[in-house]
């Protein structure tokens, strides 16, 4: 694919930034746990709607057009994530979402019982998790990762869940040893064992480096951060069954 002449020019000619920076100068861009290269149309297209004076769900043109172009965009993220059901919103961050899922997720559950995840979790799941468990006076159990593959699976989650596990929570890809985790088979173990148990996913590493299939994994909240998949920062995308 790569050997075509001209293809990697063209590749780098649609990023900002991809050999120097604004402040630092010239410079390679390995940043891959922090961020991406973005994407010369998302800076384009925030420029244009940032211009827009109206806003969706009013009376006029402007506004009716925004509305569609929403439309379009739950539509697109239907297909990126392989979901048609549920409901996609947006939010601060692909972290304030998924504190906000797990809040929701935690208070709302029946007394009691477990909230469990792993210590391969970015703070952004294992720090709401906790946080909320204690407030709900709920368990919280870590699941310890596996120091040997940088990873954890369903055989690690299966000597902590209980029938009382009311949420879960799972990092679908970690940012610190790049290794992913089998969501669809952890997923299948936390509901043969707590078939009504809420299961939140953090996704925002895994978006930009591997295939989202929502229909598959059979979870019930998933987020992402844009910013890391060559868009920009300012917001995150989340989904919910």
């Amino acid at each position: 694919m790569f050997s075509k002449d001209g293809l990697m020019d063209e590749i780098r000619a649609r990023f900002a930034h991809v050999d120097s920076c604004p402040f630092q100068g010239e410079r390679v861009f390995f940043e891959n746990a922090g961020g991406a290269l973005t994407l010369k149309s998302v800076v384009q297209t925030s420029a244009f709607y940032a211009a827009i004076p109206d806003n969706q769900g009013r009376d006029n043109v402007a506004a009716a057009e925004l509305m569609q172009v929403i439309a379009k965009a739950k539509d697109d993220m239907a297909v990126m994530f392989n979901k048609s059901s549920g409901q996609f919103f947006v939010g601060e961050s692909g972290t304030e979402l998924l504190f906000r899922m797990i809040r929701t997720a935690v208070v709302e559950s029946a007394d009691g019982g477990r909230v469990i995840g792993s210590s391969l979790e970015h703070p952004a799941s294992r720090s709401a998790a906790i946080r909320w468990a204690g407030i709900a006076e709920k368990e919280y159990v870590s699941v310890p990762h596996n120091d040997a593959t940088g990873s954890v699976s369903a055989k690690d989650y299966a000597r902590h869940i209980t029938a009382d596990t009311r949420v879960a929570t799972i990092l679908h890809t970690s940012p610190v040893t790049g290794m992913a985790v089998d969501v669809e088979a952890v997923a299948a173990l936390i509901r043969e064992c707590a078939p009504d148990c809420l299961i939140i996913v953090d996704g925002i590493q895994h978006a930009a480096h591997g295939r989202l299939d929502l229909t598959a994994y059979g979870v019930d909240g998933y987020a992402v951060s844009p910013y890391k998949v060559f868009s920009r920062h300012g917001y995150g995308l989340a989904w919910v069954s």
